[in-house]
């Protein structure tokens, strides 16, 4: 038998971020205690709103199933006296397991002879297993600061005002945080302030929606949503996405209410972005955009209550327009300077103590975008990238950067491409995000992200568990992302070098040339071997990442493709077992000609001409990085002899010079192959 549990703790209003933390962690806390006290079910969800944080486990055994498991204990040497006296061991292993020791028997390991004892335990009602669990699951439910309430005993995101814990219709008897349980909750704050007694557990969702909450933030969300889309279309727009504002904005209400309201048209003059960040980063407003994308002098709020739109779209109103006047004022003050002027200021900014300021930092840019073969707009933009970060508009909107400083540029004069780098050499900023599209902001983009991961890694600041204060992790994704989807290649091991020498040209404390391009290398390896795996299989990755010197990212990219097709042709197989033993036996032979007179056997022959034959062409293609022909070349021209050469050829005989000769036409087609990628770390073959 099984029924529902219903745990819901009451508390007053937490912040958005702590409601998404709990509910994320609750339902794999409730998995893992109900594991361990042996309490199957079903359905696990975690539902909540500001005020309220809910637990329902549906189909919730009614009992522990019973406990029956053989325990190893201790060396039969170390538990009994040769004469079977029991030791002090044996004697505190029974009673651990509450058996007499005459109950405990030996049992034969890999390790020899050792005591074990059979422990059974009944299984517990529900009822009597769920206060200490429940208690265990609310000390561990995470929030980013917690807060003490009473004489300081009870600390949690918020005080608790109220605790219901039913197990099905049953009351399960419980006291945390200052609270004891009891089958009363609460309804909306505003909508249906009054506390009432829920029947049973499965009665809460609906019970809750008909006092004004809407417990289940998949369905807050949705509803959320429908009002949102109706309301903009009344208002003759459309919805800016955003998918922040709707997390955000659904997890500040109970029983979500929008309203409707305005600004002066003359707001709409500033850019669309300052206008859009104001409503969304102080206010949590949506914006509007007619259906040709233009902006409307028009927002969209969402509200917990549906009392006194009016007042509260007034009361908004007037505060927007304080907001929208401050952003105005911001780009007005900014305009007077160009951006020109303020790169001085950047002098003033330290981006790290040891690795100087911003002004120095984008010196370093302008260096190494022109190792990288910039002609100009690159060069150009380096030095008016961070310009915008001294602006008044950035000070209040850091969100803005680089978006203001193309406008500012554009407004000034400056050439197109070159505002464009300004804006995009932080793409991109996240996994969702495009990579830049043109080639001076591409270059820019991995200069800024080349100097950041030599900086760090020259002064010893290298990421570790969770820590990456300096999103190197992030950048070296970026720098990725830029050669495979953007408009240029990187080669990764120039382009650190190039930003390692801009350091040293401003005597900058970084460790040597050396160490850090090894560090880095080993860094950027395991980010690679991380992204890579998520798109192919990780043998492949493996075997590709070997071969690749750590230069050309195209060039990683190439061989992985290539290997892919050549592992979906018919001759893999076999191919790839028989380059895993040509590998294996010849990993440690140099590379030496083969003396044809002392080829005996017709198989090696047949190998040896074939690949005489080939070679030239497979090192060819292997040099202009066209690994796809070079691995059909083989594919083609190997199948057969090589199969041949191992099924009828003893590569070890005692002849040492022909076992010689052998390995050494061995080793030659499997240092060729091995420049493509390391066949021997290939799964599933050989």
């Amino acid at each position: 038998m099984s029924r529902t549990l219903l745990f819901e703790i009451g508390l007053e209003e937490l912040p958005a971020s702590f409601v998404d933390g709990a509910l994320a962690a609750m339902p794999t806390l409730a998995t893992d205690a109900l594991a361990r006290v042996r309490l199957s079910h079903g359905e696990i969800r975690a539902l909540g709103t500001p005020r309220r944080l809910t637990l329902i486990v549906e189909g919730l055994a009614e009992a522990q199933s019973d406990l029956s498991e053989v325990v190893m204990g201790p060396p039969k040497a170390a538990a009994f006296e040769a004469d079977g006296t029991p030791k002090k061991a044996a004697i505190g292993f029974a009673k651990k397991l509450g058996l007499e020791v005459e109950q405990l028997v030996i049992e034969e390991t890999d390790k020899g002879p050792y005591v074990a004892g059979k422990r059974e335990e009944k299984g517990q009602a529900a009822a009597e297993v769920l206060p200490a669990l429940l208690e265990e699951l609310t000390r561990k439910i995470p929030f980013p600061k917690s807060m003490r309430w009473g004489e300081g005993e009870h600390a949690f995101g918020r005080p608790v005002h109220w605790i219901v814990c039913l197990f099905g219709a049953d009351l399960v008897p419980l006291a945390l945080l200052g609270t004891e349980s009891g089958r009363e909750t609460r309804g909306h704050r505003f909508l249906a302030p009054a506390s009432f007694a829920l029947a049973d557990a499965d009665a809460y969702v609906d019970a809750l929606r008909e006092a004004h909450v809407l417990v289940d933030p998949e369905e807050r969300t949705r509803v959320m949503l429908e009002r949102l889309e109706a309301a903009a279309a009344e208002a003759g727009g459309q919805m800016v996405p955003d998918a922040f504002l709707v997390g955000e904005n659904a997890t500040l209400v109970e029983e979500p209410h929008v309203i409707c309201g305005s600004f002066d048209e003359a707001f709409l003059a500033l850019p669309d972005e300052v206008t859009i960040e104001v409503m969304r980063g102080h206010q949590r407003y949506f914006a509007l955009r007619t259906p040709e994308g233009k902006l409307l002098p028009r927002y969209l709020a969402v509200t917990n209550t549906d009392q006194a739109p009016e007042i509260i779209t007034k009361g908004n109103d007037r505060v927007l327009k304080a907001r929208l006047a401050d952003g105005r004022f911001f780009v007005e003050e900014d305009q007077a300077r160009t951006l020109e002027a303020m790169v001085p200021g950047l002098d003033q900014v330290v981006f790290q103590a040891k690795l100087g300021t911003l002004g120095e930092r984008v010196q370093r840019f302008a260096s190494v975008v022109k190792a990288l073969g910039d002609d100009g707009p690159a060069s150009a933009a380096a030095r008016l990238c961070k310009a915008d970060l001294v602006s008044l508009i950035i000070g209040e909107f850091p969100e803005l950067q680089g978006i203001m400083g193309r406008w500012y540029a554009l407004k000034q004069g400056v050439d197109e491409v070159v505002a464009d780098a300004i804006r995009d050499h932080y793409l991109p900023r996240g996994a969702s995000d495009a990579v830049p599209s043109a080639v001076p902001s591409a270059l820019l983009a991995v200069a800024e992200r080349a100097d950041a991961l030599v900086g760090c890694f020259g002064i010893g600041l290298v990421p570790s568990g969770s820590a990456d204060p300096f999103a190197l992790r992030r950048a070296t994704i970026g720098i990725l992302r830029i050669a495979l989807e953007g408009p240029i290649d990187v080669d990764v091991r120039a382009t650190l070098a190039a930003a390692h020498a801009a350091y040293r040209a401003q005597d900058k404390p970084v460790k040597g040339e050396a160490e850090v391009l090894s560090a880095l290398d080993e860094f950027f390896r395991g980010r690679l071997r991380a992204f890579l795996t998520e798109r192919h299989p990780t043998d492949l990755v493996d075997a590709c990442l070997a071969a690749w010197g750590g230069g050309s990212l195209r060039d990683l990219r190439a061989r992985l493709d290539a290997l892919e097709a050549f592992r979906a042709l018919p001759a893999y197989e076999s191919l790839a077992v028989a380059f895993k033993r040509a590998y294996n036996i010849a990993k440690d032979v140099d590379v030496a000609p083969v003396d044809a007179a002392l080829l005996a056997e017709d198989a090696e022959k047949a190998l040896a001409e074939r690949w005489a034959a080939v070679e030239p062409r497979v090192a060819a293609s292997t040099e202009a990085g066209d690994y796809q022909t070079a691995l059909t070349l083989v594919a083609e021209e190997l199948r057969e002899p090589i199969d041949r050469f191992f099924d009828e050829v003893f590569v070890m005989v005692e002849d040492e010079a022909l076992r010689t000769n052998r390995l050494r036409l061995l080793a030659g087609i499997a240092h060729t192959l091995t420049d493509i990628a390391h066949f021997h770390l290939l799964g599933g073959q050989g």
